[in-house]
């Protein structure tokens, strides 16, 4: 909801002050540090040979359905305003957003056509690199220091030699190679041996909430004074996550939401690049942005994004997964039960 916040909420008063064009990039780092986290959290201790398959399986079933659904409006628009104009439709950019994958070759024009889609290619980057770590290893916790030194090593190496690309349109695969960006998977990774040896109850629900909210303001000051980002931003992302770790939400009737909030949080991320796209549709095309059409959009991005979660993602979830078991399961599947 931060990113949200920052592509339609950018213009005003009360956005001016907070720095919500800013705040989005906390949001990107939280989003990295909790997918480390949760990769690390979610695989078995013992690991087979097999298991790398299928942790990939899983993650191109939780990404790939509802990405290519909200693809297809942006891939429709590229296509006619192409056709309109007269310019020839470059195939790599079409493949590259039906796979997710970044530039390969410094292409100053390739992008992703869903804009915050480029973060997702970070994601699957990290899950080829995990996949690959467990391939070597024979435990979890090997697998998870393979994937963190490789990480710090790439990024420390890249930028060493000064091998590091241009960023261009946010979709390069020589500029990802050397982005701190990649550092927040390591502090997920972290996280999660801190949460794993350390767990116990420490920060009510108010005292979370107000640590956190003390911790985005100090983020995004530092960003003012220039500091690098994985200081800036990672850090304190790190930290906000450690603290709802360690948190204890003993308010009942508050879990509810927040846990229907967190499994409608990659409609939502999807949804708001269709609201920012077409958000004179919304607003009207005459509209001059401020804080009102910022909290209107917002509402619009958050409403529509749970409204896409339950009518759309949450049958789609059920079907892949339901179809996932039906291929793993044995011919024979009453013999061996």
């Amino acid at each position: 909801m931060l990113v949200v916040v920052t592509h339609l909420w950018s213009e005003g008063v009360i956005s001016s002050v907070f720095r919500f064009s800013r705040i989005g990039g906390l949001g990107v780092d939280i989003f990295f540090i909790i997918s480390g986290f949760i990769m690390c959290y979610s695989i078995r201790d013992r690991i087979s040979p097999g298991d790398s398959v299928q942790f990939l399986k899983k993650r191109i079933y939780r990404i790939y359905p509802i990405y290519l659904l909200v693809l297809i409006p942006f891939l429709i628009q590229y296509l006619a305003q192409s056709s309109s104009a007269n310019d020839l439709v470059d195939p790599m950019l079409i493949i590259g957003n039906l796979l997710l994958l970044p530039s390969f070759f410094d292409g100053a024009n390739y992008r992703m056509l869903v804009g915050p889609a480029w973060t997702l290619t970070y994601e699957l980057f990290f899950y080829v690199l995990f996949a690959g770590a467990m391939v070597l290893s024979a435990s979890k916790n090997r697998a998870i220091y393979v994937v963190m030194s490789s990480i710090v090593l790439m990024v420390a190496l890249v930028n060493f030699f000064g091998l590091k690309g241009a960023r261009l349109q946010w979709s390069n695969f020589q500029y990802m190679v050397g982005d701190t960006l990649m550092l927040n998977f390591v502090i997920g990774s972290i996280c999660y041996f801190i949460w794993k040896k350390y767990y116990r109850p420490i920060f009510s629900t108010w005292m979370a909430m107000a640590a956190v909210t003390a911790l985005t303001m100090i983020a995004l000051l530092m960003g003012k004074f220039g500091f690098p980002r994985i200081v800036s931003l990672g850090l304190p992302a790190g930290a906000i996550v450690l603290i709802f770790l360690f948190a204890e939400f003993e308010m009942k009737r508050l879990i509810k939401p927040l846990l229907f909030i967190g499994s409608a949080s990659y409609s939502i991320y999807l949804v708001h690049a269709v609201v920012a796209h077409w958000k004179y549709l919304v607003i009207g095309r005459g509209a001059h942005e401020n804080d009102l059409t910022g909290i209107l959009l917002t509402i619009t991005a958050i409403v529509l994004g749970c409204a896409f979660y339950v009518v759309v993602e949450k049958p789609i979830s059920v079907i892949v997964h339901r179809r996932a078991k039906d291929l793993r399961r044995p011919v024979n599947s009453l013999e061996v039960r």
